[in-house]
């Protein structure tokens, strides 16, 4: 199937419009702006604090949405590490493990250590956390 070709009419210039097609197109113009909201980008630029301040709250917002996220997501993987450790699962199990293993002596990884080692001893996470708070201060809680 072939598509007809459309006859371009050429444009005219601002100078060669009637009056009345001027008006019109000023109208279409002035519309088109109001739909992009052209006028708060203005106002943004000759405001040049608030861009920087509407930066900085959108550089937080991403950078907490980021965190809360990422913890959630190693949070579930290691849930579902520790499930299938459970299963004994020969090859997998092993392997799991060391996985595991590498996530507990890593630092800054304190509190998903924390639920692991809960869930192989059975205490709750917070007694965990305090037990190892209590040996980074030198006095150890038994």
């Amino acid at each position: 199937m072939k598509f007809k070709k459309r006859k371009k009419e050429p444009v005219k210039t601002f100078a060669e419009m009637t009056p009345a097609e001027r008006q019109t197109q000023i109208e279409k113009l002035a519309y088109l702006f109001e739909r992009m909201r052209l006028g708060d980008y203005v106002n943004n630029f000759n405001r040049p604090w608030r861009v920087l301040y509407m930066n900085l709250i959108g550089g937080i917002a991403r950078g907490v949405g980021l965190t809360i996220g990422a913890t959630l997501v190693i949070f579930i993987l290691v849930k579902i590490c520790i499930a299938l450790i459970k299963l004994n699962i020969p090859y997998l199990t092993d392997a799991l493990q060391n996985v595991v293993q590498v996530v507990k002596t890593t630092p800054g990884l304190g509190k998903v250590s924390a639920v692991i080692e809960s869930e192989e001893t059975g205490k709750p996470v917070e007694v965990i956390i305090q037990e190892k708070r209590g040996l980074r201060n030198g006095t150890r809680t038994n």
